[in-house]
């Protein structure tokens, strides 16, 4: 594709090509301007086999006989203004029966909803029952449009073509026609393919590949979930990548944070098994960069990490899927094992008071069989730098990942489970936000509660292009620093908490044991005060990759053990 053609004409050529790659061939258009430019190409193109029903309720009607008919999904066009109105009655029908209608209706980029332009109708929102998935197409100007819209576009066709639903895409119309047979259509495309129950011939394609799997935020596993997963990872010998959240207490089980700190981008997955849902921990965008991604979904909605191509999905159980592709010859000195003695490399550190080290000391004495929750970003990145015992159950609120609701969250946690320790790390923003929840008349002497108070939201200010930009200045209105000088020490004990108190690495390593092990008679609130200059030094320290002559040393020591 030539650099003269403009990002409507583009997103219209990927939508094309999109379709021929899912093997849509049926079009039913309707005539009109707004959709003209779809039209001229796809009429042109031998792949298609077109028809023109001019009254677009027909158009869909007829578009539902021949999906019906065919078993196969049938694309209905039409221009702007009411036109689209009266796909909705076919659209329905579609709907109640499952039928696959692909419903590509287009809008002119330059309108809006303020600016009185002639034909413009506003489909942002569409009713519940006409379409599974609903998707507004931007026109591409750089990469990342290019990314959404191909995202966008198998979203939406691999529900028509796998799921036998009706779904609506919403594409920028263009009407620029000398191109029409000059260009021809992207190749720079992805596809995803559908498996559900029988696919054991894609374990030939394991065989001999740098792969891992990949577990997002995850529900506690079941016993044979956790089993199934185990003995798939040592049977390929490989990695388990994942964070806290994940709630795997399998084998090969490595932590993303370390591996992105101490493994080189030239040994990172060829491959990546994904499961689970959110990740909040971002260091795992790296690791998705050159990898191919297969999918496991249980509830088989379509995603995907970061907008990667997803080579396969796989609509199964998890279980199912490690049982089914699980090797009969167990590998050797495979991925993991190579990796093994990297890992192995804990770099010697010398953290000041901040979160990192807070959540290293916690790390070392949280009692086993306890649950802990991280709130988001700078405590839950702190964490996944360090090991947990496997007994412990690790929660974020990493759906709507927002700040509102740790302390409450952590405070269910307790109440549901009064014969559990419950822990949070908690930054004072959104401790503060959701303060309230202290005075619960529910709240046991299960509850421990660390405050990590660097006066400001401190995410911010370790953020690097802010920090670069804007540096003291981001604190004022981003980071929203001096709120709360006094701390939480008076409306802690007001609502019946033990309070603790550390602001040196001294005072805090003095109470840490006690405050983890100890019975009290009460909630307990642990406020370490930290700086922000502290915050950015031990995350610069703890994110040091161990030097080769360190690597050697441990690959030594291990060599002799297994020797021994």
């Amino acid at each position: 594709m030539g650099s003269s053609i403009s990002g409507n004409d583009k997103t219209i050529y990927y939508l094309i090509s999109m379709l021929k790659a899912y093997g849509i061939k049926n079009i039913v258009a309707s005539p009109g301007m707004q959709n003209s430019k779809f039209n001229a190409v796809v009429q042109e193109d031998d792949f298609f086999s077109c028809y023109s029903v001019v009254d677009e309720r027909s158009a869909a009607y007829f578009a539902t006989g021949i999906s019906y008919e065919t078993t196969q999904s049938v694309v209905i066009t039409c221009t702007g203004a009411t036109a689209s109105r009266n796909y909705l009655s076919a659209l329905t029908e579609a709907y109640y029966r499952k039928i696959p209608i692909i419903a590509i209706t287009f809008y002119n980029s330059a309108h809006n909803d303020f600016n009185l332009s002639p034909q413009y109708v506003d489909r942002k929102s569409i009713q519940n029952d006409i379409s599974y998935i609903s998707v507004n197409l931007p026109k591409i100007s750089e990469a990342s449009d290019k990314e959404m819209v191909l995202t966008m576009l198998n979203v939406a066709l691999f529900e028509a073509v796998y799921k036998n639903c009706p779904v609506h895409i919403n594409c920028p119309s263009s009407f620029i026609y000398d191109d029409v047979f000059k260009v021809k259509l992207p190749t720079d495309i992805w596809t995803t393919k559908y498996y559900e129950d029988e696919f054991s011939e894609l374990k030939s394609e394991l065989c001999d590949k740098r792969f891992a799997v990949f577990v997002g935020a995850h529900h506690k596993f079941k016993e044979k979930e956790q089993c199934a997963l185990s003995e798939f990872a040592k049977s390929y010998d490989i990695p388990v990548l994942c964070d806290h959240t994940s709630n795997y207490h399998g084998v090969n089980k490595v932590l993303i944070s370390q591996f992105v700190s101490r493994i080189e981008r030239t040994d990172f997955p060829e491959l990546m098994i994904d499961i689970g849902e959110i990740c909040g921990e971002y260091a795992f965008y790296g690791l998705f960069e050159k990898s191919k991604l297969w999918r496991i979904s249980e509830d088989g909605v379509f995603k995907c990490r970061r907008s990667k191509p997803v080579e396969n999905f796989f609509n199964c159980k998890e279980s199912y899927f490690f049982e089914l592709l699980k090797s009969n010859n167990t590998v050797r000195d495979g991925y993991y094992s190579s990796i093994k003695a990297n890992l192995a490399c804990e770099p010697e550190l010398d953290l000041p008071l901040s979160n990192v080290f807070v959540c290293s000391q916690l790390a070392k004495y949280i009692p086993n069989n306890s649950s802990l929750h991280l709130a988001i970003l700078n405590s839950l990145r702190s964490m996944n730098y360090f090991n947990l015992d496997e007994s412990i159950d690790v929660n974020c609120n990493v759906g709507g990942f927002g700040i509102d609701g740790p302390v409450s969250t952590i405070i269910g946690q307790s109440v549901a489970n009064p014969d559990k320790k419950c822990f949070g790390v908690i930054g004072d923003l959104a401790f503060f936000y959701d303060m309230n929840a202290l005075g619960l008349r529910h709240l046991g002497d299960n509850l421990r509660l660390i405050i990590i108070n660097n006066n400001r939201g401190e995410e911010f200010r370790l953020n690097q292009l802010l920090e670069k930009s804007l540096c003291n200045k981001t604190d004022k209105l981003i980071a929203a620093a001096g709120h709360y000088k006094k701390g939480v020490e008076d409306w802690a004990k007001s609502c019946g908490f033990t309070y603790l108190k550390a602001t040196t690495k001294a005072e805090f390593s003095t109470q840490i044991e006690s405050f983890c092990s100890k019975d009290y008679k009460a909630p307990v609130l642990f406020e370490v005060f930290t700086t922000n200059e502290d915050e950015q030094l031990g995350l610069e320290r703890i994110k040091k990759k161990p030097t080769k002559n360190v690597i050697k040393n441990v690959i030594k020591v291990l060599k002799s053990v297994v020797k021994k």
